[in-house]
């Protein structure tokens, strides 16, 4: 409380977060020259004074400051993610307004450190700060002793009154990722406790709910006891679904997308699978799916899915350039809604120094049944890679089916008419064929994994019709992997192989396009395309019967936005069914540039062949493209 016959005045300089002026006045009367209503008309002359000596003051200006951490252990890990969030070494370029506001900012960082440790485990840490004021710069030094680690001693999972209890095959609190024994980090507890509600919700328990999180440390023993509470709530079925936000796209397709059945138990992972089934269809760019905040008086939950409906029609196109190729241009027209059903046509066109062409694709999904498509293609062309020349016309229609995790396969039936030239010759092939694949996909991402695998074989029996007695069987195995080597996904570790062979006829007789090649931007880079293989008297490439291929690349990341690839891959193409050790292997290496968008990243590989042939092989290959090479 202010005494009385006191006013006070405040004023800004930049040394001091303010200055007070008091002026002492005896109670009862006003200060000389003012009115008897204490007004401070008559303080005219005293104030000009003091705005006076304010204006003489120095105008406001920046202090700059180094700032540097010392973490004693010398736990890099910890150095790293405390520098990551201190606010004074972030901001050293950012110099604060006054010397009290670098005090602030590294007071604020003091605890902000002092947190983080105790989030990681470290909750005995010590975080000192010093700021030496007459170097110049100010000095800035942070030193850290994160302290002991402690660990868990004790995890419990408790019902709060009158709740209903856990389901009887419930796993103790130990079983959801964190056990007695491992670090008290903060946010290995949080992931804990998102299994617990999880797996809840995945065994008919929908309302499941923290109501408390106790977290009792030990200092004396180094450990924590962890506690969660947990109201399980009722047990409940799929009740009645309602669909809200249709405009254009049709219930009856929506509602052949729900992967749960009314009476079936609550489980939040058929909800995941009917929001991404829906997601996927690409109409509606806002997928919801809740369900009621109470369970009905019969033990169904009500369910709702909220829609919005983007746009059933898209265009679109890519470029790609490389050494050996040229550059390409691809451009395409999509509507993902034809006939009310999902039915895709999608119309693109090729045009490339080595390629031009149009194709037309139609796929009708949940063709006679769930989680089955019937596609057909219709496609046109003249293609002029290295290796020949083929004017081509090709029908295809088939289907493919979903099944288990991750796994799709197809089979179908293609007809192909072939004009090619290879060797100087022009032959005439009319094809028919029987593709037939299976696929298995874990992968994280399509144009920029960085976790999973995937596991590619295609198998096709083909025919020669008309006056050709042709007849052969093309196998081709295709084998990815990816792997996070930090939790970021900065750096990634991925790696391929390819494995073909050909069977039924000689080199000579299979057709140049049916052949196997190596070679390019997606296979052994370094190499022109079709370039890493057999070739005849004038240096092109003449293909063969059999495949092998294997490459790595790491990835890493140096931004957000940009990074570096290095990578080595190697093969060979051969003239016989199965590769053997005496054909020569041929290896190319090289760097990439990536840059990270937001529809997937753009690459720039440069390599080179590490064995060149004299006379047939550059010694630089460029390539340029949308996504990773595999």
């Amino acid at each position: 409380m202010r005494a009385p016959g006191f006013r006070r005045w405040r004023s800004w300089s930049p040394e001091r977060e303010s200055i007070v002026f008091i002026v002492r006045t005896p109670p009862g009367r006003p200060p000389p020259g003012c009115s008897d209503d204490r007004r401070l008309v008559g303080a005219a002359p005293v104030l000009g004074l003091l705005l006076a000596a304010l204006a003489s003051l120095p105008a406001s200006a920046q202090v700059p400051y180094a700032a540097s951490l010392v973490v004693s252990t010398g736990e890099d890990a910890i150095a790293d993610q405390l520098r990551s969030i201190s606010e004074t070494l972030k901001r050293k370029d950012e110099a604060p307004a006054s010397r009290a506001a670098l005090a602030r900012r590294v007071a604020d960082d003091r605890r902000g450190l002092t947190d983080t440790l105790r989030a990681l485990g470290h909750f005995d840490s010590k975080v000192e700060t010093s700021i030496d004021r007459n170097a110049t710069p100010i000095a800035v030094t942070i030193t850290v002793d994160p302290g002991p680690l402690y660990l868990i001693s004790d995890l419990a999972i408790a019902l709060p009154a009158g709740a209903a209890a856990l389901p009887a095959d419930f796993p103790s609190a130990d079983g959801f990722g964190l056990a007695l024994g491992d670090p008290a980090a903060s946010a290995e507890i949080l992931a804990a406790e998102r299994h617990i509600l999880a797996r809840l919700g995945a065994n008919g328990r929908p309302l499941a709910r923290q109501v408390d999180r106790r977290i009792l440390v030990d200092h004396g023993l180094r450990a924590a006891s962890v506690t969660w509470t947990i109201d399980p709530g009722a047990p409940a079925q799929f009740g009645d679904t309602l669909v809200e936000g249709l405009a254009d796209a049709r219930e009856p397709m929506v509602r052949r997308r729900i992967t749960w059945k009314p009476g079936q138990p609550y489980d939040t992972r058929e909800v995941e699978k009917t929001r991404k089934a829906l997601a996927a269809t690409g109409l509606f760019s806002s997928v919801r799916v809740t369900g009621a905040e109470q369970v009905a008086p019969d033990g169904s939950l009500p369910m709702t899915l909220t829609l919005v409906e983007g746009e059933r029609r898209s265009i679109g196109g890519g470029a790609n350039y490389s050494t050996s190729t040229g550059f390409g241009l691809e451009v395409f027209w999509e509507h993902r809604d034809l006939l009310g059903n999902n039915d895709r046509l999608r119309l693109s066109g090729t045009f490339a120094e080595q390629e031009f062409g149009a194709d037309a694709t139609f796929r009708q999904p949940y063709f006679l049944a769930d989680e089955q498509d019937l596609v057909a293609t219709i496609a046109l062309a003249d293609e002029k890679p290295p290796a020949y020349e083929n004017k081509y016309f090709r029908a295809f229609t088939g289907l493919e089916r979903r099944f288990l995790p991750h796994w799709t396969v197809g089979a179908g039936l293609q007809y192909e008419r072939e004009i090619v030239t290879a060797q100087d010759q022009t032959n005439r092939y009319h094809l028919v064929s029987v593709p037939t694949f299976i696929r298995r996909d874990t992968s994280d991402d399509l144009l920029n994994p960085t976790r999973g695998y995937r596991t590619s074989i295609t198998a096709t029996p083909y025919l020669g019709v008309q006056d050709s007695a042709l007849g052969f069987f093309k196998l081709r195995i295709d084998q990815t992997g990816y792997w996070r080597l930090d939790e970021a996904g900065s750096w990634v570790l991925a790696a391929n192989a390819s494995l073909g062979s050909l069977l039924g006829a000689g080199r000579g007789e299979v057709p140049a396009p049916q052949r196997f090649y190596a070679g390019g931007g997606g296979s052994i880079r370094g190499f022109g395309y079709q370039m890493a293989g057999p070739v005849d008297k004038d240096d092109d490439p003449i293909g063969g019967k059999s495949l092998i291929t294997a490459g790595a690349e790491l990835r890493i990341k140096i931004t957000d936005t940009i990074g570096i690839v290095p990578f080595l891959e190697a093969g060979t193409v051969a003239d016989s069914s199965i590769p053997g050790f005496g054909d020569r292997l041929l290896v190319g290496a090289g760097l990439g540039l990536r840059y990270y968008t937001g529809f997937g990243p753009v690459r720039l590989d440069v390599g080179t062949p590490l064995n060149r042939r004299k006379g047939v092989d550059d010694l630089v290959q460029v390539y340029i493209s949308l996504g990773q090479a595999f």
